[in-house]
This record gives structure tokens, C-alpha cells and sequence, in this order.
């Protein structure tokens, strides 16, 4: 079989099934293709509120009406009771002590609670990305778009257009296109066919993850309860989040699904916890459950309904992401770590650019595709800074308290900006675009790796880069971010 197509997309997950349905949107004649099928497990299941906002306007600028009840917890528990996801109100962050129970203090010292949302209907979500992905295929089935699963890509030719020779079902498939899109996040299709050298040098966050979907996990609020904190202090249940138990050389993440299941994984720190080929990723999960006694009380009657799987470092950054006649979306492009949710809004805002490029030709196309690749390396690189300062001050919070606030200030004054006018699509993944805010990102990582390393830290220290960081970003801080008297605790206001 041979087709014809404007644009083919290698991939389906989230990211390829949408690029499907808007490139047929503005007019072109799409193809998409999966080496796997749907359902599947998958994660990256966590929206935030800019990602939701470039959802949203996406299915309102291009009429995709079936996907925008997806961009809040409450319009799409009522459109689609049978997909499965989580509430997210919020970002929350306590600090461990290995071989302690974690233990609450009055003022919230070691803990860092982030409201997204005033209420549950107009929450973020957590996607079961099983759900979530085979939803989007069957828009595209419904569409009438050529999709073909179970399909390997075997050869691309540079021809005048593309020529891909692909196998599916011991059959041949054959399609020439003139523009090719590679959404097939690690696997990066593309940069391996055509030979793009994967850099992750570039990349100064050094981590790898264990993880899988579990049954039975408490609550964290249950726990922290039964420690005695203050959770009438939290500014929504602290579990109905993505939620981050920080310790000195890691982290881990359990996100809860409304059907009972908790995703959740430990992100470790590689040049201190380097891969485990000698033990099992069975054995190594027990292995940090143990280190920390909350966490184990937490999932004392887990039980893994997926196999629990491991990585070695996760960090990729390919050297080119696009060319002449192709494009990387993020996820292919690029991969840096979990924390702060931070991947699925840049997929989506990389998603936005690009279709905007597809709907140029000429050479502005090929310039939009340059700046398509400028505007993804620098959000890259600005996040990038973020994560690993965050990494440097796990063993001082009230240090990595106060950096976190760059990703707060950023994310929220992008959203804001937004919401003020929906066509300002050059605001950037975390106010990427302005050179001020990237100055003092870069700034205050130089100080916060200098004050981490630092062999004595005292409370005076923390407490004068807590003033610096408020000063930097108070023409961005529309939050009240890195105010003492909120005690960790911050409302949507």
C-alpha cells in the first residue's frame, strides 16, 4: 500500500494524536503511526495549569469540541465518567529524614503546599495516560484520519517528499509526505533514522526513576494526620496533588487516580545512587521504602498492578530538532525529570508552536521551524536550571523552598498572561521568552548550588536568599510567592 499525506507523525501518544487532529484541522492531510497500540500504560500524568490553558485554546481555535471537557476535573468527570483520572489541586512538597517518621511542625517548616485552583471543578488532572491516549486515537479514527498500529518504520529516504517504508502485519506500507513529525517521545523515531546525536552533556539534571501503577496506597493526608500535623493548615487535601516526598538525594512522586490507583516512583539522584544492575527493581523499591518510615507506612498495603520498572538516566537532549521537511515535538526531543509536572504542558505548548509553523509554507515555514527549535532549547534550558537547583538544595528545604518559587512565578504569571489575552502564544513554557526572567533563573542557580555546597549554612543565609529570590521576581510574583507569614501554605487567590 502507498499514501500520500501532507504530514506524517510517528507516534500516538498524547502529543502525535493531537498534532493529527490539528494538522487535519488547518487543512492538511495527516498520517499517524504507532509501533505499539492502544490501551497502554504510559506516564507523564500530570497537567498543570498553563498546560490545561494551551489545551484549552487548542480545542477552541482549531474546533475540537470532544477534547476541551479534558482541560478541567470537573467538566470532564461529567463528559466522560469512563475515563479515568485524578483531582489535582495543587503542588505538595515534605521533607524526610532518613530513618525518621516524618514529623509536622507548627509552622510548616518542612513542607510546601501550592494551590493551582480554587475548588475541585476547576481543578487540573491526573491523566491515566491508558485512557487519556486511546481516547485521542479514536478521535482520530473518527476524524477519518489514515492511523496505523502495530506499524514499524523501517527506512526514511530524504526524497523530494519523504519516502517512509514501514512494515505492519508482515505487509508493506509506503508513504511520501513532504513533512515529517516525530511524536514518538524516547523511542525518537526520527533521530534514530536519520542519525541526530542524543546530548545529554547539554543537560546539568543527572536522575533516573523506579516506578510503577499501584493498588492500596493510603492517603498521604491519613499519614500526616496520624503524625499530627495540621492539615487544616493546607489550602486543599494535601494528597489531591502532585505530590513530592523530598529527601537529601531524591525524591518521590504519588499521584491518585479517582479509581483507586496511585502512580508513584522514586527519582533518585544518579551520581549518588548510581544504576543497580547487582539487585532487582523489586528489591530496590523495598530498599527506599525502608529508608524512610512514613513512606513506608504509607504503602505498608501497596500492591504493584503493573510491573515495577527502572531506568537508567532519563536525561536526553538531541543536538537539532528540526530540519528541512521535519520536526521533533518536545518529548522526542527532549527529556530532563518528573518533578514539578512540568512535561505534559511542555508537549503541549511545543504542540502549539509547531502547528502554527505547519500552517505557514515557504521559506516562513522554515523560519518558524527555526524558531520553533530556538524557543524549545531555551525552555529546555530554563527548566533544566530550575530542576537542578532544586536537586542541589534537597538537603537544605528551606533552601529549595525558596528556589522552587522561580517555577511558581513563572508558571503563574504565563498563565496569567494567558488568560489576559489568549493570543499571546509568544509568553513561553515558564516565561521562557523574557530575558529578564531568564537572568535571574541563571543567577539565582549559581547561588543556590554555591549556598548548598556550602559546608555550614546558617538560618541568617537561607534567610537572605529567601529576600533575594523575593526581590527578583517581584514584577512576575502574582501569587504572593515567598511571603513569611504564609507559612508554606499558599491559597489560590
Amino acid at each position: 500500500m502507498t499514501l500520500q499525506a501532507d504530514v506524517v507523525i510517528l507516534g500516538s501518544g498524547f502529543g502525535g494524536s493531537l498534532t493529527a487532529l490539528l494538522a487535519e484541522r488547518i487543512g492538511l492531510r495527516p498520517v499517524l503511526i504507532e509501533r505499539g497500540s492502544h490501551p497502554r500504560f504510559a506516564i507523564g500524568e500530570s497537567s498543570t495549569p498553563q498546560g490545561d490553558l494551551v489545551l484549552g485554546e487548542l480545542a477552541r481555535r482549531y474546533g475540537l469540541p470532544r477534547v476541551q471537557p479534558l482541560c478541567k476535573y470537573g467538566s470532564w468527570r461529567r463528559s466522560y465518567p469512563e475515563l479515568v483520572c485524578g483531582l489535582k489541586r495543587g503542588f505538595s512538597y515534605f521533607k524526610h529524614e532518613e530513618g525518621r517518621p516524618f514529623a509536622p511542625t507548627g509552622d510548616h517548616s518542612n513542607e510546601l503546599v501550592v494551590a493551582a485552583s480554587r475548588d475541585d471543578e476547576s481543578s487540573d488532572t491526573h491523566w491515566l495516560r491508558a485512557d487519556f491516549d486511546a481516547f485521542l486515537v479514536g478521535e482520530v479514527r473518527a476524524a477519518g484520519i489514515p492511523y496505523f498500529d502495530r506499524c514499524e518504520t523501517t527506512k526514511i529516504a530524504a526524497d523530494d517528499p519523504w519516502h517512509l517504508e514501514c512494515v505492519r502485519a508482515g505487509r508493506s506500507l509506503q508513504v511520501r509526505a513532504p513533512f515529517i513529525v516525530d511524536a514518538s517521545g524516547d523511542a525518537c523515531v526520527l533521530g534514530g533514522l536519520l542519525g541526530i546525536e542524543n546530548d545529554p552533556s547539554r543537560v546539568r539534571t543527572h536522575s533516573r526513576a523506579i516506578y510503577a501503577h499501584f493498588g492500596g496506597v493510603r492517603a498521604w493526608g491519613e499519614v500526616y494526620d496520624a503524625l499530627s500535623g495540621q492539615s487544616s493548615d493546607h489550602p486543599f487535601p494535601c494528597h489531591a496533588a502532585a505530590l513530592h516526598h523530598i529527601f537529601d538525594d531524591g525524591w518521590m512522586y504519588v499521584l491518585r487516580f479517582d479509581n483507586g490507583v496511585s502512580s508513584a516512583g522514586f527519582v533518585l539522584d544518579t551520581r549518588r545512587h548510581p544504576t543497580r544492575p547487582d539487585t532487582t527493581p523489586e528489591r530496590e523499591w523495598a530498599e527506599q521504602l525502608e529508608r524512610f518510615p512514613s513512606l513506608a507506612a504509607q504503602f505498608e498495603n501497596a500492591t504493584p498492578i503493573t510491573p515495577i520498572f527502572r531506568t537508567a538516566r532519563m536525561q536526553r537532549r538531541v543536538r537539532r530538532a528540526v530540519g528541512p521537511g521535519w520536526a521533533m515535538l518536545p518529548a522526542a526531543a527532549c527529556f530532563l525529570d518528573p518533578l514539578h509536572s512540568s512535561g505534559n504542558a511542555l508537549t503541549l505548548a511545543g504542540i502549539e508552536r509547531l502547528v502554527g509553523v505547519l500552517e505557514r509554507t515557504g521559506d516562513t515555514r522554515e523560519q518558524g521551524l527555526a524558531d520553533y527549535e530556538q524557543a524549545l532549547f531555551r525552555d529546555v534550558a530554563l527548566l533544566d536550571r530550575i530542576i537542578h537547583g532544586c536537586y542541589a538544595s534537597f538537603g537544605n528545604f528551606e533552601l529549595m523552598q525558596s528556589y522552587a518559587m522561580l517555577y511558581f512565578a513563572g508558571a503563574h504569571y504565563s498563565e496569567m498572561t494567558r488568560r489576559r489575552d489568549p493570543e499571546r502564544t509568544d509568553i513561553g513554557f515558564l516565561n521562557s521568552h523574557d530575558p529578564h526572567f531568564r537572568r535571574i533563573v541563571e543567577d539565582a542557580h549559581e547561588d543556590v548550588c554555591r549556598l548548598a555546597a556550602a559546608p555550614h549554612l546558617d538560618g541568617v543565609d537561607s534567610e537572605r536568599f529567601r529576600s533575594r529570590i523575593a526581590a527578583a521576581i517581584e514584577p512576575y510574583n502574582l501569587a504572593g510567592l515567598c511571603d513569611p507569614a504564609r507559612s508554606n501554605m499558599y491559597r489560590c487567590e
